[in-house]
């Protein structure tokens, strides 16, 4: 409380203690702090707001030969040498206390396959997501086609045009057991083969993001198509071109 026992006390951008709504100028501000909410709703808050995310479609083998495949939107490149990428993979299913297919096998072999998911995925992409009983085979479900990896021994999938071969390349385990929503390992994995279809690639590795036709996670259960009328263009300019720029209009 404030000293005159007004209210709650406020810092010097106009927080409040307690968080909600704050008035800073003519802005309006909402204040979350995760501390205070449970854990899906500070998930749920992260993957409405970090949009539009890629959608990894990873295909691994289980033991029993048939093809494992699940999307995942926690996904993101990491460097271009050596080329790595990272994606978060659950711990543990929620319909019985087992590994999730896609940890369990990407843990056994220590490879994985991203297909990028496109528009002609699209419909398939919440599907995918079901965790089936063991032995189900998602392809058959999904209508779906595999096709032989390059490096890796888990395949791809024919409807995606891009492939990365992956290997694991370190995990880092984060999370407290046994809450909801924060146990997941965090996989840093070396790309070492890329399948490009020649429809959307140009024989020096340009990719036409027109011909691609990504699609992204939003705010669930929306999604976007990164193509056609979505995209624009920016040029990149160096600082010496930038200030070239400047001193000519300010002349």
């Amino acid at each position: 409380m404030t000293a005159s026992g007004a209210g709650p006390s406020q810092d010097r951008l106009g927080r409040s203690d307690h968080g909600g709504v704050r008035e800073a100028g003519l802005v309006a501000a909402i204040v979350y702090v995760p501390a205070d909410h449970p854990p899906d709703r500070a998930q749920s808050l992260l993957s409405s707001v970090i949009v539009p995310r890629p959608i990894a479609m990873i295909s691994t083998l289980n033991v029993d030969g048939t093809v494992n495949v699940a999307p995942f939107s926690y996904f993101m490149p990491v460097t271009g040498h050596p080329p790595l990428l990272a994606v978060t993979m659950g711990g543990r299913q929620e319909r019985v206390d087992q590994p999730k297919d896609t940890w369990a096998n990407t843990s056994r072999t220590g490879e994985f396959v991203v297909n990028i998911t496109v528009a002609g995925m699209a419909d398939k992409i919440e599907m995918a997501a079901i965790e089936f009983p063991y032995g189900v085979s998602e392809l058959e479900v999904l209508g779906w086609h595999p096709v032989p990896s390059v490096k890796v021994c888990h395949p791809g999938l024919v409807e995606s045009p891009v492939h990365l071969e992956c290997r694991v390349h370190r995990v880092v385990d984060l999370g407290d057991v046994g809450v909801a929503f924060s146990t997941v390992h965090l996989v840093v994995a070396e790309v070492v083969c890329v399948t490009l279809d020649e429809a959307v690639c140009s024989p020096d590795f340009k990719v036409d993001p027109e011909r691609l036709q990504p699609v992204g996670r939003m705010t669930f259960p929306r999604f976007v198509q990164a193509y056609g009328a979505a995209l624009f263009a920016l040029d990149r300019v160096s600082w010496d071109d930038y200030r070239r720029a400047a001193h000519d209009v300010s002349e």
